[in-house]
């Protein structure tokens, strides 16, 4: 059940790096972090009750939701390395797929946001892979 759970976060996560949508307004962008968050809580509860131990996959949607939900440049930052640490393979190549969803972002948002994955956090070894089975570009 663990294999079926990881395979539906990823799935999600691949269909959302797609970069077939880009929502302009805060508001746009607010549903769909509602719509992520409701998604993921199915997700969670389906696979939990057949009994996944995966507790690691469930901050992943929840998390890009809140990425997605933000306004704030810096607070994004804030939430991104704060990811970072959960999933250290999540990749500069990995935020800028989600956060092309974000069309009210100017190119230097952008890059000041991914600057943030410069950071090392130690470089190490994520002790599960979720972002490093996930192709993007």
């Amino acid at each position: 059940m663990e294999a079926l759970h990881l395979h539906l976060v990823k799935e999600y996560i691949i269909q959302l790096s797609k970069g077939r949508l880009v929502l302009k307004t805060a508001e746009q962008q607010q549903q769909l972090a509602g719509y992520i968050l409701a998604n993921a809580d199915t997700i969670q509860h389906f696979c939990t009750q057949h009994g996944s131990p995966a507790t690691w996959l469930q901050p992943a949607l929840p998390t890009l939701a809140e990425i997605i939900r933000l306004q704030d440049p810096s607070a994004i930052k804030i939430e991104v390395a704060t990811y970072a640490t959960c999933y250290p393979d999540f990749s500069k190549g990995h935020l800028s797929a989600i956060l092309a969803i974000k069309g009210n972002l100017s190119n230097s948002e952008v890059k000041r946001i991914r600057s943030i994955l410069d950071v090392s956090m130690g470089a190490q070894e994520p002790s599960r892979p979720l972002f490093s089975l996930i192709k993007v570009g």
